[in-house]
C-alpha cells in the first residue's frame, strides 16, 4: 500500500501565531527601543519605557515556547529543488537568529538600572544592582539588537525575493 499522506506545505497554526506574535513584538521594540532615545525627556519617555520593557517580558517566554516547539511541531519540508547546502545556511542562520533574540530579551532586562511595574500592576524589581554590569549588559543588548535588525531584514528580503519572483511556497508556509 503506498503512502497518500503528503507532505506538509505549512506550519500548523500554533507555530504560526507564535512566528506573528513573536515577530509583531520585536518589530515594534525594536522601533520603540530606537525610538526612545529620541523620547527621552520628554512627557511620553516612562509610558513608551515602560511598554517596551513589558512587552520584552512577554516576548521571553513566549520565544521560550516557540524555540521549545519546533522540537515537537510537524516539520515542512523545503522545496525539492533547495539545495542541501542552502538548507544547512537557512538552518543555521535561523540557529543565530534564535540566539540573538535570546541574548536581546536577556540583555534587555540585565541592563535595567531600575525596576518597573509589568503592565502597571505586577513589580518587576532591578534584577542587577551594579552600574558597571548594567552597562556591560546595556552594550550587549544594544549590539544584539543590531544582529536581530540585521538578520530581520534579511529575512524580510529573502521572502520579498520568493514571493516577487513566483515562488509563494515560502508565503505560504506562516500564512
Amino acid at each position: 500500500m503506498e503512502n497518500s499522506i503528503a507532505p506538509r506545505v505549512r506550519y500548523d497554526r500554533f507555530s504560526r501565531i507564535l512566528h506573528w506574535a513573536v515577530a509583531v513584538i520585536i518589530i515594534y521594540a525594536m522601533f520603540m527601543g530606537y525610538l526612545l532615545h529620541a523620547l527621552q525627556g520628554t512627557p511620553y519617555f516612562q509610558f513608551f519605557s515602560v511598554l517596551n520593557m513589558t512587552l520584552g517580558t512577554l516576548a521571553t517566554p513566549v520565544m521560550i515556547v516557540r524555540f521549545s516547539w519546533r522540537f515537537f511541531r510537524p516539520s515542512v519540508p523545503y522545496a525539492a529543488d533547495v539545495s542541501r547546502m542552502k538548507k544547512n545556511v537557512l538552518v543555521f542562520a535561523h540557529e543565530i537568529f534564535y540566539l540573538a533574540i535570546f541574548v536581546t530579551l536577556i540583555s534587555g532586562f540585565l541592563m535595567l538600572q531600575n525596576g518597573y511595574n509589568l503592565f502597571g500592576l505586577f513589580p518587576i524589581p532591578q534584577p542587577v544592582t551594579s552600574l558597571e554590569v548594567n552597562k556591560f549588559f546595556f552594550e550587549l543588548h544594544r549590539y544584539a539588537c543590531i544582529t536581530v535588525g540585521v538578520i530581520l531584514l534579511g529575512h524580510v528580503f529573502a521572502v520579498a525575493k520568493h514571493y516577487f519572483s513566483g515562488n509563494r511556497s515560502i508565503i505560504r508556509r506562516m500564512f
